[in-house]
């Protein structure tokens, strides 16, 4: 687990509460201010755009549905004149969950069709605060998926939420980079699955960040060749993917988009062992093999390796150097610039920011798809996060699998938003923080008696042991 260094002239104990109290009609004035402010990257580009994985059918990013599950989103009116009418939070309550930790759930109604309200929760994190770590929570092998309310009650996470994008339907492995503190390098690849999009929520020793990581493997022996990266479900035409146990077993054609021209070659220690024209399907992964499958002209490079060939491989991580990594499609605010331009399609939605200090973690689930919330467009997304105090954030998977498992208001730890699919999806990885000591009691903020929501109640999901993976 990553605990990072704490600054004790940079804390500043009453920030949290006194943002928590005043947030109301901070969103209020904070999207006026942001609603002319010009993007700096489009989000609605059409599905051939999106890269390699859209040409796979039904697997991986939808083009403008901007979700992993492809569904539609809600076509959503034209905002509301701020002259003529103001947001406003109901329902609105607070509590301190841990300290330095505060979990808010409100209504937030701008009278925008057509819902006209969105049912919002939101973790505050104080990164002055003391015992919290942060952590990429992903299952035994990255092709397994599991509940959010799993992934947060099997690593005791005082909060967890859906990660990143994922090959829906297919492998099931996440899209982009996932970095374990222990594990390390899980999955990702060289130019991401949507090029020059892509971005990551990492942290170092200083604490987190939002900005673009990529992996960059290299055969030492064959430093010409291209290699796509490692554990990832798609791999380019002309490159080589890399696969290891976490992966568990060989996916045959999925990973080429079924293209026919490729070869499988193993690796045992670092030598050729096996080098094969026709790709395996449920082989299972040794713990000391690698994995090359190479196609088009790739394929052809691979079959000049002889058994007993070495070929050893070096990795190198751009962009940070980063002990935890989570990704999501794209940046939503660069140094406080939205980069996202989509008004018009609402989706539920999780995105997680950064303040300008780099003092504050704000973890953010948007409710959507249903009668009482209609979820939000990305342009609205960024605009709260901004209005929220964010000058960095990232945008993470969104639709069916948006959750948050957290600690209520009644202490007790569960799901505390309201999935679209009537319950929680499995999703390929989250983002947990984690209270190292013993949580004190739940705190009441605002109001001193909280006023019922019509929200259904967290779902109390006991300690469970680590859930069998598949296969």
């Amino acid at each position: 687990m990553t605990v990072f260094a704490r600054s004790p002239l940079s804390r500043k104990p009453a920030r949290s509460r006194v943002l928590t109290l005043a947030t109301a009609g901070v969103l209020v004035t904070g999207l006026a201010a942001t609603a002319g402010m010009a993007p700096s990257a489009a989000d609605d580009r059409k599905a051939s755009d999106r890269g390699s994985l859209t040409s796979q059918g039904d697997s991986g990013y939808r083009g403008r549905n901007q979700t992993s599950d492809g569904r539609p989103g809600t076509l959503v009116g034209p905002p509301v004149s701020m002259r003529a009418r103001t947001a406003t939070a109901k329902n609105d309550v607070s509590y301190e969950i841990a300290p330095g930790v505060t979990l808010r759930e409100w209504d937030q109604v701008d009278g925008r069709l057509p819902v006209g309200q969105v049912r919002m929760n939101l973790v505050s994190i104080s990164l002055d605060a003391p015992n919290l770590s942060f952590e990429s929570l992903s299952p035994t092998y990255v092709t397994n998926r599991l509940k959010v309310s799993e992934f947060g009650a099997w690593n005791k996470a005082l909060v967890a939420v859906n990660g990143d994008f994922f090959d829906i339907g297919r492998t099931d492995a996440p899209l982009g980079v996932t970095i374990d503190d222990q594990r390390g390098i899980l999955g990702g690849s060289r130019d991401g699955w949507i090029p020059g999009v892509n971005s990551t929520l990492w942290f170092d020793d200083s604490g987190p960040h939002v900005s673009p990581l990529t992996l960059e493997y290299t055969i030492r022996q064959r430093k010409a060749w291209t290699v796509s990266g490692i554990n990832h479900p798609s791999i380019p035409a002309g490159q080589i993917g890399v696969y290891t146990s976490d992966w568990h077993r060989t996916s045959g054609y999925e990973v080429t988009a079924g293209k026919k021209r490729a070869r499988e070659v193993v690796l045992r220690k670092n030598k050729v062992i096996s080098n094969r024209p026709k790709l395996s399907s449920g082989k299972k992964i040794g713990k000391k093999d690698r994995v090359l499958i190479g196609t088009g002209q790739m394929a052809g490079k691979l079959a000049t390796l002889k058994k007993g060939k070495k070929l050893t491989l070096s990795k190198r991580i751009v962009g940070g150097r980063p002990k935890v990594a989570i990704s999501g499609d794209r940046p939503l605010l660069v140094n406080g610039v939205r980069t996202v331009i989509n008004d018009t399609i609402a989706h539920p939605r999780t995105a997680v920011g950064i303040d300008a200090d780099g003092r504050k973690l704000l973890i953010l689930v948007v409710d959507g798809r249903s009668a009482v919330s209609r979820g939000y467009t990305m342009v609205e997304l960024a605009n709260i996060m901004t209005a929220l105090g964010a000058e960095n954030a990232i945008n993470l998977d969104g639709g069916g699998s948006s959750a948050m498992y957290t600690r209520a208001g009644t202490g007790a730890m569960g799901i505390v938003n309201e999935p679209s699919d009537g319950g929680e999806r499995l999703v390929a990885n989250s983002f947990g923080v984690v209270y190292n000591g013993e949580l004190p009691p739940v705190i009441p903020i605002l109001p001193t008696t909280p006023t019922p929501t019509p929200t259904v109640p967290p779902t109390t999901v006991p300690p469970t042991t680590p859930p069998p993976s598949k296969g």
